[in-house]
């Protein structure tokens, strides 16, 4: 994993506690925009789920060629951030790329879910 002052390996690692992550997940690209996220809302952001073995991301019910399968794909939160501000915020400075942007909302509270 690219060297950064924000995110630990561990936080990407695949849920399903058997697999190891694979050399060069998460991505560099990944690492950037994450940590540029960091800066602008000067927040943690929280991985909620990062890399996914291809067993993990079919019991769950992931996308077959879904992004985080190849560690190019976090789901996340910015701690005191409104999921959709974040959403809108990547949106505008990314644009859609190579990136998957999706935003999943808890509509009783607009800080939950993940971009």
């Amino acid at each position: 994993m690219k060297n950064n002052p924000y995110f630990k390996e561990s936080e990407f690692k695949c849920k399903c506690g058997k697999c190891e992550l694979p050399q060069n997940v998460p991505s560099d690209e990944l690492i950037d925009i994450l940590c540029e996220i960091r800066e602008h809302y000067n927040a943690p952001v929280i991985i909620n789920s990062g890399y996914r073995c291809k067993e993990h991301n079919a019991e769950i019910g992931g996308a077959p060629k879904s992004q985080h399968t190849i560690g190019s794909a976090a789901d996340f939160v910015v701690k005191g951030v409104k999921t959709e501000e974040v959403h809108q915020y990547v949106l505008n400075t990314y644009g859609e790329r190579s990136l998957g942007i999706a935003i999943k909302h808890n509509f009783n509270d607009p800080y939950a879910g993940f971009v």
